[in-house]
């Protein structure tokens, strides 16, 4: 293979600068305001006036900027925008969840766990396993009922009333003498799990057995997964459930920010299914 011409390293090395320009602008735009001038961009990026307006309007033909002819000001455009959301409708729970759940089992030493609902099952589609004892062993593709584990009433508290009523129809069988079979108490169970933000599978699987779990939105707000983590009950007790359900609302959160959730409490969360 032949070795990079001098005149093809140094317009690599253009290349590169202009790149790196681009996305100063872009974060100029984050960090300062929605609408900049020129000598703003000129100012915050360290560029001369003239190249900042050469970068600037190139942005701005290809449609990443807009200029507005008045004031002469740029803000982001309409092809930033479908960018930002062609990236974040391809996002998938599981692309970025493995590092949270090895924080969370890191931090509880407790299996941790990414799930989906499927057709009111919990579907478990990732797993961080713990050293220590666990009487049920999990893994990724197995599918528990929703209405009696953590994870699945983590999901169900904000899924649409049809999902909740689909599974209140097709039974809430009984695994343990804590499971919850009574459609109106399970109803109140999802709406403290609203209140509270996580839920708890204590003992209603299998006795012996807590999970805490959280739920995991999407940038929409939407629920679309759950995290959770599950060990001996008296080994969690003594831990603290409250404190261990910070833990795994902090790993649900981070993931949820992953795929561009920004926070607060989505309204159509109590126009969809108010559970109160």
């Amino acid at each position: 293979m032949c070795a990079m011409s001098a005149v093809e390293t140094e317009a690599g090395t253009r290349g590169t600068q202009v790149v790196d320009r681009v996305f100063d602008i872009l974060e100029a735009f984050m960090e300062i305001g929605p609408e900049l001038s020129a000598s703003d961009i000129s100012r915050a990026v360290g560029l001369t006036y003239s190249t900042a307006h050469r970068l600037l309007d190139a942005m701005a033909r290809r449609g990443i900027l807009y200029r507005d002819q008045e004031s002469r000001r740029y803000r982001t455009g309409q092809k930033l925008r479908w960018f930002a959301l062609a990236s974040i409708g391809q996002t998938d729970p599981t692309d970025y969840a493995r590092p949270f759940l090895e924080e969370l089992t890191k931090a509880t030493g407790e299996t941790s766990h990414l799930a989906v609902l499927d057709e009111g099952m919990a579907l478990y589609v990732d797993k961080v396993a713990s050293q220590r004892y666990l009487s049920r062993p999990s893994h990724v593709g197995r599918r528990l009922p929703a209405y009696c584990t953590g994870v699945g009433k983590a999901m169900l508290a904000f899924a649409a009333e049809a999902d909740i009523q689909a599974v209140i129809d097709r039974g809430l069988a009984r695994h343990t003498p804590n499971t919850i079979t009574e459609p109106a108490s399970f109803r109140r169970e999802l709406a403290t799990v609203q209140e509270s933000g996580y839920a708890v599978d204590d003992e209603e699987i299998e006795e012996g057995l807590v999970c805490i779990a959280a739920p995991v939105r999407d940038h929409t707000g939407t629920v679309v997964a759950g995290v959770s983590i599950g060990g001996p009950a008296s080994r969690l007790r003594d831990a603290g459930v409250q404190q261990l359900a910070e833990r795994v609302s902090t790993a649900a959160g981070s993931i949820s920010t992953m795929l561009g959730w920004a926070g607060g409490r989505p309204a159509e969360v109590d126009a969809t299914n108010d559970l109160s």
